[in-house]
């Protein structure tokens, strides 16, 4: 009962954004990564191992990037976690590549990857003319990134793409996978939540909201 009155609560929220969740406004990044500079990262390995780097996120694909020396390179995941820049900007692997946590719930967590709309900046580039732009040689080295900005005006078009986390086990935000993550008692407060014509799964802060249905 405390969990329906706190989703009805959380509902009458969601109607007064609800011009910001219908209409999602296309970010854009002037650097082909996430950062203008690579920062002083953490990795999270293995066996409670952690390793320090020079890191950066490439936007393409979402990819954990490093510097050797003067070279950028693409880390090798199979033993990585996930990355952390800073104290408080953290990512967690998905496959291969790097999503931020956007919100947590003991050991839950709502993700996020963003990658650049190669469907959107083809468009915009009239058949992909400096589509090599993205190229890299091969999947271990590359070559030194000198021009790593765009110089229109636009910059590169993102998108986001949002997952969650359940003790460990990540599965993609959508209705099909997320009610197959949640007890039977929970599926009533859920189709209730999902009626909601403010709520939207390509809204961070609506899917907030559904880190109180997992099991915990």
């Amino acid at each position: 009962m405390k969990q329906f009155v706190i989703i009805l609560i959380a509902l009458l929220a969601l109607g007064h954004t609800a011009r910001a969740q219908q209409v999602q406004e296309l970010r854009r990044s002037r650097s082909i990564f996430l950062f203008p500079e690579f920062q002083d990262a953490k990795i999270k390995q293995s066996f409670g191992r952690y390793a320090k780097a020079k890191a950066n996120i490439y936007l393409k694909d979402g990819s954990l990037m490093y510097m050797e020396g003067d070279k950028i390179m693409r880390a090798y995941t199979k033993n990585i976690f996930g990355v952390t820049f800073g104290d408080t900007l953290e990512f967690v692997k998905v496959d291969s590549v790097m999503a931020r946590v956007v919100a947590r719930d003991g050991y839950n967590a709502l993700l996020c990857l963003t990658t650049v709309n190669m469907v959107r900046y083809r468009e915009e580039e009239s058949g992909g003319s400096d589509l090599d732009y993205f190229q890299l040689e091969n999947f271990n080295v590359f070559m030194t990134l000198n021009e790593d900005r765009r110089d229109d005006d636009l910059g590169i078009p993102l998108q986001d793409k949002y997952f969650f986390s359940a003790k460990g086990f990540v599965f993609p935000a959508n209705e099909t996978a997320f009610k197959k993550a949640i007890s039977k008692e929970q599926q009533q407060p859920f189709k209730v939540l999902m009626e909601n014509r403010f709520w939207s799964w390509k809204d961070p802060e609506s899917l907030k909201m559904l880190l109180d249905f997992l099991p915990k």
